[in-house]
Order: C-alpha cells, then sequence, then structure tokens
C-alpha cells in the first residue's frame, strides 16, 4: 500500500527527537507519596529493547528520579526535610498498535493523567477545546523558571508552543523538547568506500583549494572536469596527485579503515554531483565485473518511489529548497514542483536513468521506507549509493554480500548531500543544499489531562523543571553521573552488571569545552535502558556554543558519516506550521495537499524515465491543483507572526 510520504516524516521526526517521559514507583516525604502525588503516564515505548526490562520504571534514569524529593518551592531536586515524594507508572500499548491505542483512550475518555502527543492527529490547543488536556499556564508560570528560559531563547519558536489569546494572553497546552542545536542524525546517504577504491580511476585533475579563483568563488573557473578540458583552462583545478587509489582496513575496519581517495572536486569525501557521477562510473564497473548487472536487485544509485523526497533531500542539491512547500531565499512561500530547481533535478535522474544507473523498478518499490529501499540489494552488496541508517555503516553488511571479495573487503561510509556543478543554470549550481529530513528544534509532546485535575501537580511540575536544567537534561540525554549513581541502591542495576559506575565523565580537552564522554556507545541496546531518553528534557545535542559537545563512543566509521549528515542545516522546511493552522486552513492544506502529492507520485517517475519533453504539460496540470492555495496559506502564517526566515 502507498504510504503518504509526510505522515512518515511525522513519525520519523517523531522518533528522530523522542525525548519525552518517565516514571516508576518511590517513597515520599512520609515514606511514600501521597495518593494525589501518583500519576499515570502514556508513552508509546519502553526502550527496553525485550532485553532489559518491559517496565519503564525499572529504567536506571527513572529509578534514580522516582527515589528523589521534589522542592516544590524552588522548583528542582529536595531533601527529606524539604521535599515532596512523587509516584509515577507507566501504561505502554503493544508494539504496533499505537496509533490505534492512543485514538482509543481518546474516544472512550479513558486516558492516564500525562500522555505522550507523538500519536495524536490534533494539536494541543484542540485536545484542551475537546476537553481532554489541562491548560498548564499556571503551572508552567510557576513552577517551570528553567522551561521558561529554554522558550526565551528560542524566539523563534514561540509560535509553535504556546497559544496567545485574544487579549494577547499567552497559554500553555501541552510541554515540548527544544533542542538547543540540530538532532544528531541516526540515517543518511551512504555508499561504498571500496567500491571506490577498487573501481574508479584517479582524474587527471582536481580541483585546487588552494588557488585564488576557488578561494574567491568556492569552485573552478569550469565544471565539470570534461567542460574545463574541452574549453583548455584549468583555471581552479591542479594535477592529481594520486595515481592509483590503495587501502587498508587494519584489524578492526571500522575504526582503523584508511585509504588515500581522492575526489574530482579535491576532497576525501564527495562533494559535488560530478563526485557522485565518477564514482557511479566506478559502482557500474563493479557491478558488471561482480556478474551483478542483470539483476533488478544491482544499481549504483536507489531512490524513492515517487521519484523524489517530499522533504527535499537530493532534490535541494540544484539550487535549494524541495518539491512541496518551502521556505525560498527572500523569506517567502513558495512551491517547488513546477520550480527550476525540481526540473534541473529531474533532468540529472533522467541522464543518470539513461546511463543504467538508477533502480529500474524504483517506483515499483512503494512499500520499501525511505531508509529501507531494496534492502535485500544494499544487504547483499549490490548496491552503490543508497539512503540508511547507522546500524549497515562499516563493515556490516560482509557478512550477508554475495561476493566473495565483498564478503572481506566490503565497508560502507556516510556522505553529504552532493552540491550540484554540472547541471541547469547559475541559479541551479553551487548552492549548498537548505531543506532536507532533519529533526527540528522542537521534539516530543507531552500533555496532562483532566484525568489529573485534583491532584498535587506541584512535585511533578517540579521535577520537569529540574530536567530542563542541563545537570537534569544530562539524566535524559546520557544517564547518570557517577555521584549520582553512589547516591542510592538500585534494582536492578544495569550500571553494576554491566561494569560501569557512571554513564559519562566530563573532560575538558584544552578547547575551553566540556566534553561528555560516555561510558556506553550510544547506538548499542544498553544506552537508552540506561538514560532517561523518554523523559521530557530541554533536548542536548552537543552545541560547542552551548560550551559542551559528546563524545558517544561510536566507531570512527559512525562519527565520520554523521558529521557528514550534518554538513548541511534544514533552513527550507516547514513542516512545523501545519501545527499553526486554524480548521479551515488545515482542511484545505490537507485536501490540496492530497491531490498535488498523488498527481506528483504519478508522474514523475515517468519524467524520470522518459525526459521532460512532457514537462510543461505537467506542469499545466499540477497547477490546475492550485498549488498556490498551499503557499497562501504559509504565507499568511509567516505574516501573521512577523517571521524572518532569513534568520
Amino acid at each position: 500500500m502507498k504510504k503518504s510520504f509526510y505522515k512518515v516524516v511525522s513519525m520519523m521526526l517523531a522518533v528522530t527527537l523522542a525525548f519525552g517521559l518517565l516514571t516508576g514507583c518511590s517513597s515520599g516525604k512520609s515514606g511514600g507519596p501521597s495518593k494525589d502525588a501518583q500519576f499515570t503516564w502514556w508513552i508509546d515505548n519502553t526502550d527496553g529493547a525485550g532485553t532489559y526490562y518491559t517496565d519503564y520504571s525499572e529504567n536506571m534514569a527513572v529509578q534514580y528520579l522516582n527515589a528523589q524529593y521534589w522542592d516544590t518551592e524552588n522548583h528542582t531536586l529536595g531533601t527529606k526535610e524539604n521535599g515532596k515524594k512523587l509516584s509515577l507508572s507507566f501504561q505502554v500499548p503493544i508494539t504496533g498498535s499505537e496509533a490505534d491505542n492512543f485514538s482509543t483512550m481518546i474516544a472512550t475518555g479513558e486516558y492516564p493523567d500525562i500522555m505522550s502527543l507523538s500519536y495524536s492527529s490534533q494539536s494541543p490547543q484542540q485536545l484542551y477545546q475537546d476537553g481532554v488536556l489541562m491548560d498548564l499556564t499556571e503551572y508552567v508560570e510557576k513552577y517551570m523558571p528553567n522551561y521558561i528560559t529554554v522558550l526565551n531563547e528560542n524566539p523563534d519558536l514561540k509560535q509553535f508552543t504556546t497559544v496567545t489569546d485574544a487579549d494577547g494572553k499567552d497559554h500553555y497546552y501541552a510541554l515540548y523538547a527544544i533542542a538547543d542545536g540540530v538532532g544528531e542524525p541516526w540515517q543518511g546517504y551512504m555508499y561504498r568506500r571500496d567500491w571506490v577504491v577498487k573501481y574508479a580511476q584517479p582524474t587527471e585533475y582536481i580541483w585546487d583549494w588552494n588557488s585564488d579563483y576557488v578561494k574567491q568563488n568556492g569552485h573552478p573557473l569550469y565544471t565539470p572536469l570534461a567542460v574545463a578540458q574541452e574549453a583548455g583552462d584549468y583555471t581552479g583545478w591542479t594535477e592529481n596527485p594520486v595515481t592509483e587509489f590503495t587501502f587498508s582496513q587494519g584489524d578492526d575496519p571500522n575504526n582503523d579503515w584508511t585509504d588515500n581517495v581522492i575526489f574530482p572536486s579535491g576532497k576525501t569525501e564527495p562533494y559535488t554531483i560530478s563526485d557522485w557521477e565518477w564514482m557511479m562510473e566506478g559502482f557500474s564497473k563493479a557491478l558488471e565485473e561482480k556478474g551483478f548487472a542483470g539483476d533488478s536487485n544491482a544499481y549504483c544509485l536507489s531512490l524513492y518511489y515517487p521519484g523524489y523526497m517530499a522533504t527535499g533531500d537530493l532534490v535541494s542539491s540544484f539550487g535549494g529548497g524541495g518539491p512541496a512547500v518551502y521556505k525560498n531565499d527572500q523569506g517567502k512561500a513558495a512551491f517547488g514542483g513546477t520550480g527550476s530547481a525540481f526540473k534541473t533535478y529531474l533532468e540529472c535522474m533522467n541522464n543518470w536513468y539513461n546511463k543504467g544507473w538508477l533502480d529500474k523498478k524504483f517506483e515499483t518499490r512503494s512499500s520499501d521506507m525511505f531508509f529501507q529501499i531494496n534492502p535485500n540489494g544494499y544487504n547483499q552488496g549490490m548496491v552503490g549509493i543508497w539512503c540508511g541508517g547507522v546500524g549497515i555503516l562499516g563493515s556490516s553488511i560482509r557478512s550477508t554480500c554475495t561476493d566473495a571479495e565483498d564478503q572481506k573487503d566490503a565497508f560502507v561510509t556516510g556522505c553529504s548531500f552532493p552540491i550540484n556543478d554540472v547541471y541547469g543554470d547559475e541559479s541551479n549550481k553551487y548552492k549548498e543544499p537548505d531543506m532536507m529530513y532533519q529533526g527540528g528544534k522542537i521534539g516530543a509532546t507531552v500533555g496532562i489531562t483532566t484525568a489529573a485535575e485534583g491532584k498535587d501537580l506541584e512535585p511533578l511540575f517540579s521535577m520537569l523543571n529540574y530536567l530542563q536544567s542541563y545537570e537534569g537534561a544530562r539524566i535524559v540525554a546520557i544517564g547518570l553521573d557517577k555521584e549520582q549513581y553512589a547516591s542510592m541502591e538500585f534494582s536492578p542495576d544495569y550500571y553494576a552488571s554491566n561494569g560501569i559506575d557512571c554513564a559519562y565523565t566530563i573532560e575538558n580537552r584544552g578547547d575551553g569545552v566540556d566534553t561528555y564522554v560516555q561510558a556506553v556507545d550510544a547506538s548499542s541496546e544498553l544506552s537508552p535502558a540506561i538514560r532517561g531518553q523518554r523523559l521530557l528534557s530541554r533536548a542536548l545535542c552537543g552545541n560547542r556554543e552551548k560550551g559542551y559537545l559528546f563524545d558517544r563512543g561510536y566507531a570512527k566509521v559512525t562519527q565520520s558519516a554523521i558529521e557528514s549528515w550534518l554538513a548541511y542545516t534544514s533552513t527550507a522546511q516547514v513542516l512545523d506550521y501545519p501545527s499553526l493552522m486554524d480548521d479551515e486552513q488545515s482542511a484545505l492544506n490537507s485536501k490540496v495537499g492530497a491531490y498535488i502529492e498523488d498527481y506528483m507520485s504519478m508522474s514523475v517517475p515517468a519524467l524520470i524515465k522518459n525526459g521532460l519533453s512532457d514537462w510543461d504539460n505537467y506542469c499545466k496540470k499540477l497547477n490546475k491543483y492550485g498549488p498556490e492555495k498551499i503557499t497562501e496559506i504559509y504565507q499568511e502564517l509567516f505574516d501573521k507572526y512577523n517571521i524572518n526566515l532569513n534568520q
């Protein structure tokens, strides 16, 4: 069944920044919490991985927080003498039934005190108006000064996190996890580095990054190399010192792999469209030599089934923006489905299709998620470039490769979106991508329901305020430090059973910035069991400007991929704005957007396969659906909230 990409993206974004919930049992000021301080909390995942626990109250961070006293006057950790206890229990749906379970709760009115809103189809304001959620304004303003500080640090998010009434009063109907940077990506483009070493031939010339022309313009006078050769003008180019590629993988390829690859752009990683084309020439040789050429699962580049990503991604490499609604570089709402960048992207894809580089069956893979397109193909070592998760980086696919040599040497590395230096005119070239699937600054959303009315909310909000401090947020993002762990007994104790006495240490490595060195690889199943990933907090991303960074213990190949995926920031994205629409705007946006999405997903594959001779007719038909109706809605929102989209 064909999936709405927007629904997939909404789900993925919820996963990307799921910093949302907590609980457990504890003892109170006089031996236990009062009955009025006992709450039930609905979360959509326990993070136990089926290995450590099924009850989230056994999570190490939750055990710690539920053993504390909460100072309700100063809204932070307290003592037995001045604090109150809190007891929270969890309600967790069966995996796969989350959306149905949430809908059933709302429909029946049998909901818990606190809920993650990750599966809600209604805004917090709508849920408040329907009598589901409480108005939290009084409690936020009185008990959550840290949260107010976070919001004040992000004034551009005010319209997404509060609702202003006719009298100018701001209301809080939900609490949000606000990130202090770009969230760490868990997926991105990756490619067969070993095939580049073995099958790509070093070019005679490469970009000269030390030349005055490239320093001033960011690229040579003529690109790609074939154009410079034809013009006989190598301004900004220099002779390639490497004439043969070699590699060494050591005892631990994921940390020890080295090679001497230099791309035509003069960089050690793919940087431009011509770099990608150069790679795919090598990949074609690999597929032919290994006998994969006739296999429909074997090709150079995977493509999402509509022929594009609605979030921009590779489309954005051809002049910025995306194929749907986006913020252009003048700060205005624009529609990209009939624009120059999208047309240039399609010209490139058509050329690649004709060269045999694209998946010939891409439009038939509608059941594949965008980060798992044709998994049999890439796991068996038959794909050159694809979008995937961190788990298949490095040497991991060797065990499933069908080729004997690949079983020994296969090596997958991440790469950033390329900069177009080949197709279109100057408006389409040499521009950094600015719209892509990327975690936004607003993460998990939590609402407190009317079931909690009349209960003692002071300790709850004091705890939530503590988690908005950097000290509290580290419990969510990493886990407990040595002092916190030593302060109490845990049962079960996943620190002791795994030989650690803290989740992290803080080092200053001579650059004036604190580095949080994690004791456990953040990609391991143990990591979420020792940190409070489901707790609502200030979301820590590792921000040098904020004075700290993370050392998550990743393998070198994983860390390198993450850095590549963070090369560009998605400033043109508008995924948060539908939450600001009124009912009429929302209905029109959904209706017109569905028509446009259906038409494009049916029409674009033909343009990629057959060429753009039908482009004008495609645009004419698409415009009949009225994309300007959608851009007008977004522009109204930009104007209403006086949003300066250039900042």
